[in-house]
């Protein structure tokens, strides 16, 4: 056998062991694809993800809806000289589902009258409960540009910040994930919003040194 008909013996060999592999390489995908698609446990998991997806829909449907009012029946606001928009704020260290909660209850407590009576009667909110909801939240420190002063953090209630979580959600009629919100969850918002008021607070002093330098 010649050189020329050993390399093509090689060759013929390479390209059949590559079939071998990649055929035993797909057998394999596929046999841990089906006892992974037979587990409960992923069944248990795709289940509470659906169910997860569809209160986060129900929530992020009823904050759009509330925008949509406010922007549909537009209402001046002399301080801004504009229309007023809605004013929903955030709480991101919670999940999307309590974002979008605190979303709906501070757009619609922010609101002007005229506004938050649409918004409640379009949602039947209990406005006191969306305010007990945002007092056992509290509100961390933060750096005002207006007044230039750090604004002191409200405390947080823990404990009643769980019981109003329970009524908001028998009051919207949906079950959200409130794992999240813990004291030690809670803790770690705060301080890290008082160390961001603080250094804000020293650049805004050192900007307005500056200024007054060059002047």
């Amino acid at each position: 056998m010649n050189i020329q008909e050993l390399q093509a013996k090689v060759d013929a060999l390479k390209v059949a062991n590559t079939e071998v592999v990649r055929e035993r390489v797909e057998i394999a995908r596929l046999t841990a694809t089906i006892a992974l698609e037979e587990s409960p446990v992923l069944l248990e998991a795709r289940v509470k993800l659906a169910a997860k997806d569809e209160q986060t829909q129900i929530l992020q449907r009823i904050v759009d809806e509330c925008e949509g009012i406010i922007s549909t029946v537009p209402i001046h606001n002399p301080k801004t000289r504009s229309d007023r928009k809605w004013a929903g704020n955030h709480r991101f260290a919670y999940g999307t589902q309590i974002d979008l909660l605190y979303q709906l209850a501070t757009g619609i407590l922010y609101s002007c009258q005229e506004h938050k009576q649409l918004l409640m009667a379009h949602t039947n909110a209990n406005p006191e409960l969306l305010e007990q909801f945002l007092d056992a939240f509290g509100t961390p420190a933060y750096y005002s540009r207006n007044h230039h002063v750090i604004m002191d953090a409200t405390p947080f209630d823990i404990d009643a910040l769980h019981s109003t979580l329970q009524m908001m959600q028998s009051s919207f009629g949906i079950i959200i994930d409130t794992s999240r919100v813990t004291e030690g969850a809670l803790v770690m918002e705060f301080n890290k919003a008082e160390a961001t008021a603080n250094a804000n607070y020293v650049s805004a002093v050192e900007a307005i040194e500056s200024a007054d330098f060059v002047l």
